[in-house]
């Protein structure tokens, strides 16, 4: 089989065969952004003659500023990958597409400030909407939520608490520590309410109750991957999340 690109001799820079992978990759995540600051993605292959087999020992990516769908940004993404096998005849037509799962470990960083901005997605706020009062036959909505990030995984939350069938409205406040239950929810712990009005009290636990069911990573139907966190912190007003992914194709890619 002859390739249309050439092989380094021992100690070379990267030959133009890792080149093509790391290009073919970068390209295809770039698809999957609404925005991107800095992409680099680079292949590892020893010796280089394996990508005559599709088989690489595994690519690292690092990104700053990705967002996607135009409302979710990250401010750092760090992937690196066990050996994996890819289809070399989709990578010469510019896709990717994995031979077998991998295993991945990653990490993300979430500035506070761009957490703030996802709660006012669409794709949020639409959850955020029709919370059920248990024997009431009434719904909630959270509206305006911000979140501060303390040291030590504490976090402040604020939020306004609509009534939708009558239109009352009350704010409130809450603090909370972030942990993760089972590797893929992301709950609020020791909470501590700031309002001692009984009512406001009620419904600021099912602002808990909500946000511990709808931080379930699973829930998120990431495509061709099963994300589990292993460890979360926040410092410096940012969050930190660690942990392992299963990839079983590569995003967009399942079917071709």
């Amino acid at each position: 089989m002859m390739l249309p690109f050439p092989f380094p001799v021992a100690g070379g820079r990267a030959d133009a065969g890792e080149q093509l992978v790391s290009s073919a990759v970068s390209t295809a995540i770039r698809a999957l952004l609404s925005r991107v600051e800095d992409l680099q993605v680079s292949v590892h292959c020893q010796p280089v003659s394996k990508l005559l087999q599709g088989a690489l020992d595994g690519f690292s990516l690092r990104g700053r500023g990705l967002v996607i769908k135009n409302s979710f940004r990250a401010e750092i993404l760090r992937v690196d990958t066990d050996a994996i096998a890819i289809d070399l005849g989709a990578i010469l037509g510019g896709r990717v597409r994995l031979l077998r799962p991998t295993v991945a470990v990653t990490s993300v960083v979430l500035r506070e400030e761009d957490i703030n901005a996802a709660f006012e997605a669409p794709l949020v706020v639409s959850k955020m909407r029709g919370i059920a009062v248990e024997g009431g036959g009434q719904t909630l909505a959270f509206e305006k939520t911000r979140i501060q990030l303390g040291e030590d995984n504490r976090v402040h939350f604020e939020t306004d608490i609509l009534l939708e069938q009558s239109g009352e409205r009350l704010h409130t406040g809450l603090q909370a520590r972030l942990t993760v239950e089972e590797q893929r929810r992301i709950v609020l712990a020791d909470v501590l309410f700031e309002d001692d009005d009984p009512r406001s009290r009620e419904w600021a636990a099912l602002f808990v109750a909500h946000f511990n069911r709808l931080m379930d990573i699973d829930k998120f139907n990431l495509d061709g991957a099963t994300l589990r966190i292993q460890r979360l912190y926040t410092r410096n007003r940012q969050l930190t999340f660690e942990g392992r992914a299963n990839i079983n194709h590569f995003p967009g890619t399942k079917g071709r």
